[in-house]
């Protein structure tokens, strides 16, 4: 087993962690970041998710390195993509022309503009980032957590780093079982945090549902229907309470105010400001 020191620790490679290590290596302390997958960025790569934000994103409301993570990302696109004149010239150009959110783009966008922003540091010596690296064990003495021990995926060495402050950067909060942290699942009673529109009591259950995301390829006039699974039945009309129809249908409920609306899938639209320029 062999042993890192470092002033900050890291452990998980999402936005949050990939800010906080790049926060500290600006700053001159030597940094370790682990991310248990082969890729930074966590919901905005690997798990293909685009971002989500507020309307004025465009003009407030962000820290300075999100907005430089955003506009390299659309540089990225003018740099080397061909762009149509009309996509090229949009100073909020959303490459994806996508309506959930201002900034849709391919994965592999945001993780080249994420390992750009890193490369500095990195190359200075300042930053190191351990891929494939999950947290199995915490040293800790009472409410310190001295060093976390990181296992290799497939088998492979361990490796313990030493470290003044360890950041908890995991999407489900790895750390906070592993050293012993107390710690809430779910939302709290309003008696508990004084927030207005708590519920009035704690529901420990009320937690983000998991999404799977995958890229689907729309191949015109082709038919690629599977058999039936065995559960089809029963998840085909499967209706939750409170759910305005099927939970498998094109109907959903406005998360604001909860009113049906009808969903659309149409691959392919004409006229897309953002289009690739064909060839």
């Amino acid at each position: 087993m062999g042993e890192l020191q470092a002033d900050v620790l890291v452990v998980g490679g999402g936005l949050g962690g990939v800010a906080a290590a790049l926060a500290a290596a600006r700053r001159g302390r030597s940094v370790v970041l682990a991310e248990d997958g082969d890729w930074l960025g966590g919901q905005l790569t690997a798990q293909a998710v685009p971002p989500d934000e507020h309307p004025w994103i465009e003009r407030s409301g962000c820290t300075r390195s999100y907005r430089l993570l955003r506009q390299g990302i659309r540089d990225h696109y003018r740099r080397w993509y061909p762009l149509t004149a009309s996509a090229r010239a949009r100073a909020f150009l959303n490459p994806g022309a996508g309506y959930v959110s201002r900034l849709c783009h391919e994965p592999r966008a945001s993780r080249a503009v994420i390992e750009g922003l890193l490369a500095p540091h990195t190359a200075a010596g300042l930053l190191r980032v351990l891929r494939r690296h999950r947290a199995v064990a915490v040293d800790g003495d009472g409410d310190r957590v001295r060093a976390v021990t990181l296992a290799a995926a497939g088998g492979g060495p361990q490796v313990t780093v030493v470290a003044a402050y360890v950041l908890d950067g995991t999407e489900t909060g790895d750390l906070l079982a592993l050293s012993g942290t107390e710690y809430r699942t779910g939302s709290e009673a309003q008696a508990v945090t004084g927030e207005p529109h708590a519920g009035a009591r704690a529901r420990p259950l009320n937690m983000q549902a998991v999404s799977l995301c995958f890229a689907v390829d729309h191949l015109e006039g082709q038919d690629h229907t599977v058999e039936r699974p065995a559960t089809y039945g029963f998840w085909r009309t499967y209706r939750p309470a409170g759910w305005p129809g099927p939970l498998l249908d094109w109907t959903a409920p406005d998360p604001r105010t909860l009113e049906p609306v009808a969903r659309t899938l149409v691959p392919n639209l004409p006229g897309d400001p953002a289009a690739i320029a064909p060839g």
